[in-house]
């Protein structure tokens, strides 16, 4: 088994994160919405593909 490349956490968690909470403090609820749902995706991509 080959490590986790950690990558791809980390720009996750810089754009999305920050994009997020710019979104919060601005009450844009719709834009957070659709920060989280990316965000779900990208995880989802990254840790499905084999």
């Amino acid at each position: 088994m080959k490590p986790i490349s950690y990558t791809n956490i980390t720009v996750f968690i810089i754009f999305f994160g920050i994009a997020l909470i710019e979104a919060l403090q601005k009450e844009n609820w719709i834009e957070a919405a659709l920060f989280v749902a990316l965000g779900v995706i990208s995880l989802k991509a990254d840790f499905g593909k084999k």
